[in-house]
Order: structure tokens, then sequence, then C-alpha cells
């Protein structure tokens, strides 16, 4: 996979499908995905390759703490696998839609490894914001 890049709005029509973008459809396998809420800004969807990396960490953490299992729980209880249809459409269920406070539209957000999900107003809010630590990651990454 060479990444995940860009952005792209797209409206989420009355049964909760949205087309993905037609770049990301090119970049992910076939396979099914994995889409789940971790953070509460927004949603990821998880190709099947990084989505199989991240389930071996979730059960070291698991394994490695006493209270893993309850973590694990609350990841994989808001998880879903997803495919996209003939259109390359996704349903996003009404419960997770609500969950990250996605309406009418939703803005994706390639993350190399994964595909976030946004209420395009708040990501523009969490753009405005930043983060303090940014320029030292930018240093880091960049030089």
């Amino acid at each position: 996979m060479s990444g995940l890049l860009g952005r792209h709005e797209f409206q989420i029509d009355a049964k909760g499908r949205v087309s993905l973008p037609s770049a990301f459809r090119r970049a992910v396998s076939a396979e099914p995905m994995v889409l789940l809420q971790w953070q509460p800004t927004h949603l990821e969807l998880f190709p099947c390759e990084t989505w199989t990396e991240i389930q071996k960490n979730l059960l070291t953490h698991r394994r490695a703490k006493k209270d893993g299992g309850a973590y694990l729980r609350r990841v994989t209880a808001s998880a879903i696998e997803v495919e996209p249809d003939a259109h390359g459409r996704i349903r996003i269920p009404g419960w997770l839609r609500e969950q990250a406070g996605l309406g009418d539209s939703v803005l994706f957000i390639g993350a190399l490894d994964r595909i976030e999900l946004w209420h395009p107003d708040r990501f523009e809010e969490q753009l405005r914001t930043g983060q303090e630590d940014d320029d030292d990651f930018a240093a880091q990454i960049f030089g």
C-alpha cells in the first residue's frame, strides 16, 4: 500500500451509506475493513492488513495488563466489519454516526495506513486548535 492521503467530503444517504473516495478504493484491498471509534472525535476505517496488526497489539495488551480485557471490550464493542458494495459505498450504522457526531456529510481523511471519518466542522476545529507538540513532532519527522 502506497499510503492513504488527502481529504474528500461526501454525503451520507438516508440509509447511512457513503461512497468511499475512488483514490481510497484503489488503495485498499477488496477484503472487508474494520470501522470503529476509539477516539471521541471521529471514526477510523482500517484496511485488513492494518487491522491484523492492531488485533495483535490488542491481544498483547489484554494479556499484559490485569484489566486489559476491559479496554479490548470498549474498542471491539464499537467495531464493525464493512465492505464496499458494487457502487463503492459503505454503510455506517446510525449508532456509530451518532457517537462520532456525523451529520449529512462525512470528511474522509487519508492517514497513511487508515482512513479517518470526521464531521467536516469538527475536523476544521481540530486543525485550528492544533496540538502543543506538533512542532516537535514535525521536526522529528521532516528534519
